[in-house]
């Protein structure tokens, strides 16, 4: 992938992504050749591949530029709470419904999870985490399949739940408040 700063590249850059997001709008991303990009994106195939390698390069790129956005927007609040990480995913992702409707419409919602594992790390609440934890990734890992699961489901069902409250019921369910354990025991001396 390229990563320099020429403008024109760039220029190209930003063309074969758009290029490949209009296709993906249009066809299941596994009909969709580079030609088809090329010829999206009025780019010879010569200078897709000075800029990405193969088109799941091009996705990936697209889902480096979002999680780095989101990233961003998180490490912005210096108190991130797991409370406001939480309602601002949703209301992130509700922004870029697109692109996540796309990936959910070609079976690619598994990139969200190995992203989510990627980029929460980054996040200053979970970089806490990382200090206080003995085994951190094990977090991260829960932390990313939850939040890529409840926000696949809440996508399916057509974001029928505000924002406010989908974050509130993440927040409870990753802090152990909607699902306790009892034991037995402890059962049978409620009775």
């Amino acid at each position: 992938m390229y990563h320099g700063t020429n403008p024109s590249a760039l220029r190209s850059r930003a063309c074969i992504t758009e290029a490949l997001l209009t296709l993906l709008k249009k066809e299941k991303y596994t009909d969709i050749t580079i030609k088809n990009i090329c010829r999206e994106a009025d780019l010879s195939r010569q200078t897709f591949y000075q800029i990405f390698e193969s088109k799941d390069e091009v996705i990936k790129y697209l889902f480096s530029d979002l999680f780095s956005e989101f990233e961003e927007q998180c490490n912005y609040f210096l108190d991130m709470t797991l409370s406001k990480l939480c309602c601002s995913f949703f209301e992130f992702f509700q922004e870029h419904e697109n692109f996540i409707s796309i990936l959910i419409d070609n079976n690619m919602a598994y990139l969200l999870e190995q992203e989510f594992e990627h980029y929460l790390p980054k996040i200053e609440l979970f970089k806490k985490i990382n200090d206080t934890e003995a085994y951190p990734d094990y977090s991260v890992c829960y932390m990313a399949g939850a939040l890529s699961q409840i926000l696949i489901h809440w996508y399916k069902n057509g974001m029928n739940i505000p924002v406010e409250v989908i974050g509130n019921m993440t927040e409870n369910m990753a802090s152990g408040k909607i699902f306790t354990l009892t034991t037995r025991e402890e059962d049978s001396d409620n009775v």
